[in-house]
């Protein structure tokens, strides 16, 4: 096993050796979502053997696995002796199965996937996450098991529940209400030159008086809200910026990525990566990764769920084709995290109807292909079923929790198998469209015509590439 890095052309990647590497697999070692726990919680050495064999044996070369960072480090005392004894026995067991890491990042003191308070508090809470960082990664410097370090998973500023864990608009205001005012002052110089722009809408007196929410409010073409975005995404890549810094001084022969800042989704509003936007933030990272789930298209507003089939089908993969496209930034776009569900009933923002694993199996292989010209690296959420979450990881996985193969294990050997070693080209576009930044920012209308528009002209056979502005 030899170190992975982006090859010369800028989409592939390579070993040390010039071999292309194809990244396929899954997200968790095991049945517990990283919300909840991890394998790290009681690590059973023989258990993690098993499955990284069964992983092995379908051809599945890459896991994205949640660190558990408080079994290895503590802020005040740094690592813990038997928590770093057990990561070092579960990289072993990883390169020998030729299973390569995406480690991932969580919160000291606090949750291993989401904890949106630590997320906005850019005080001693960012300083222990960069002192993790710097004590953690040199115990493995330059391990070609590592494939990839991924600071944390779905970055966003937010105050609403996000999974399992929740939030609260007095828990994080605090953090934004004095640099938003700074942020403006900078911007604008003086009150009076800020309310030229802003007079259309509102006037106002002082700095401090200029509303502020870390939501999207729908204000069309209101620079208010393209002011808020702004600032989010400049607060957001100070915080991520620090902690990539630390694991570049501390391995810089590894690549780094933070686990999806796709910022543009259909059918709802743009909230995703709120302040951690690709758009902005993608020179910091070695790839870029999206994470699409067609989970908004199933409620009674959206375009229906894939797996109905006809029109709910076409508009989704035209919208997931046009997702890694406009996450293009000269370098791999990988889908790090994605996948829906098969063999019972679920749920994602609503209950989701039962669906055979056939169905999944078919609809996953349909997806990757027509993804393949415009993606480099399928990484299924979750690698086997979580049977104790409620949402689609409870039959999403590749394999049953006890990793038994499921019909979608045959679609991902098929894909190993295809892909493996092959050099992979991204297709060229035939026509590039021009959105606003403004308009994208501040009103729900114009995604929602942006989507009609990247669907029927997908559906015209056009291949889009986009341009900001």
């Amino acid at each position: 096993m030899k170190l992975i890095h982006v090859a010369a052309d800028r989409w592939n990647f390579q070993d040390e050796d010039g071999t292309f590497y194809f990244p396929i697999g899954g997200n968790m070692l095991n049945d517990e979502h990283p919300g909840a726990g991890t394998l790290f919680d009681h690590f059973d050495a023989d258990d993690c053997e098993r499955r990284f064999a069964v992983m092995q044996e379908w051809g599945l070369n890459n896991l994205r696995q949640a660190i558990g960072v408080n079994h290895v480090f503590d802020a005040k005392t740094g690592l813990k002796a038997e928590g770093m004894r057990n990561w070092q026995t579960f990289i072993g067991l990883a390169e020998k199965c030729g299973v390569r890491l995406q480690p991932v990042g969580g919160y000291p003191g606090s949750n291993d996937w989401f904890d949106n308070n630590q997320v906005a508090d850019d005080g001693e809470s960012l300083d222990n996450l960069e002192k993790f960082w710097s004590l953690f990664v040199p115990e493995f410097k330059s391990h070609p098991a590592i494939f990839a370090w991924d600071i944390h998973n779905e970055l966003w500023y937010h105050m609403e529940e996000h999974m399992t864990i929740g939030g609260g608009e007095s828990d994080i205001l605090g953090h934004f209400t004095r640099p938003w005012a700074e942020y403006l002052q900078t911007k604008y110089g003086t009150v009076a030159e800020m309310n030229k722009h802003y007079q259309a809408w509102a006037t106002y007196e002082r700095f401090t008086d200029v509303p502020f929410s870390v939501l999207f409010k729908d204000m069309p073409g209101n620079p208010l809200g393209y002011d808020m975005k702004m600032f989010l995404n400049e607060k957001g890549y100070k915080w991520a910026k620090k902690q990539v810094d630390a694991i570049r001084a501390a391995s810089p022969q590894h690549m780094v990525v933070s686990g999806d800042n796709g910022w543009l989704f259909p059918d709802m509003d743009l909230l995703l990566s709120n302040g951690f936007n690709n758009f902005y933030h993608h020179e910091l990272y070695d790839f870029v990764s999206v994470h699409p789930y067609p989970a908004p298209q199933c409620l009674e507003t959206g375009h229906g769920d894939p797996l109905n089939g006809g029109e709910a089908l076409i508009f989704w993969l035209n919208s997931v084709v046009a997702m890694a496209r406009i996450d293009f930034y000269e370098k791999p776009v990988m889908l790090q995290e994605f996948g829906w569900y098969g063999g019972g009933e679920s749920a994602f923002l609503c209950k989701l109807p039962y669906r055979s694993e056939e169905e999944h199996a078919d609809y996953m292989r349909t997806l990757m292909t027509r993804l393949a010209p415009h993606t480099n690296g399928f990484i299924n959420w979750p690698t086997c079923d979580m049977p104790r979450s409620d949402d689609i990881s409870n039959h999403g996985g590749i394999f049953t929790a006890d990793m038994k193969p499921k019909a979608l294990a045959h679609v991902y050997k098929e894909l190993g198998d295809t892909y493996q070693g092959t050099e992979m080209t991204r297709q060229q576009g035939t026509k590039t469209v021009t959105y606003s930044l403004l308009q994208l920012t501040t009103s729900r209308q114009y995604q929602d015509d942006m989507w009609t528009e990247i669907d029927q002209l997908s559906r015209q056979g056009e291949i889009l590439d986009f341009r900001f502005i």
